[in-house]
């Protein structure tokens, strides 16, 4: 009869434990999804199109210096007039190989930025609690790149 007693109270906290543990998930937000296809934003970002142009530009203009200096230093004879031309042209190189890595990367973090903050509009817009890649999701969510790609244009 104790037992009878005991197990009776043992299901009626069960079921009071899983029916609050019920009505906990219940309550908890539902996730809407988005996916994004981030190379086609990228491939059609005019702003991106622009930053390869110049950086396909600048290491032309390198190649350049580069072939220059490599004419120049071929023609020299003297061997002290040798080094010093060898060493500013080493030094002019550099400089303008190092400007155009830092203007590249300050230009593709504004780029970034700027992608971004439209990702985050647009989903907060539509309402999304997550944007995640496609590359990343096997399954589910709604696809919002061709209205990233709309308003980065």
């Amino acid at each position: 009869m104790k037992n009878n007693i005991w197990f009776f109270i043992a299901c009626v906290l069960v079921f009071f434990v899983g029916y609050s543990m019920n009505d906990a998930a219940v309550s908890f937000p539902k996730y809407k999804v988005a996916v994004i296809d981030v190379p086609t934003v990228l491939s059609k970002s005019s702003d991106i199109q622009d930053l390869k142009r110049s950086q396909e530009k600048g290491m032309e203009e390198l190649n350049i210096l580069i072939s220059k200096a490599q004419n120049e230093l071929l023609n020299e004879h003297d061997r002290t007039k040798l080094i010093q031309k060898e060493a500013a042209y080493r030094k002019e190189i550099e400089t303008k190989k190092s400007n155009l890595d830092k203007e590249y990367t300050t230009k593709l973090a504004k780029i970034n930025d700027n992608i971004k903050s439209i990702i985050s509009k647009e989903a907060k817009k539509s309402n999304y609690n997550l944007v995640l890649p496609t590359g990343m999701v096997i399954s589910g969510g709604d696809d919002i790149t061709e209205n990233v790609v709309k308003q980065i244009k």
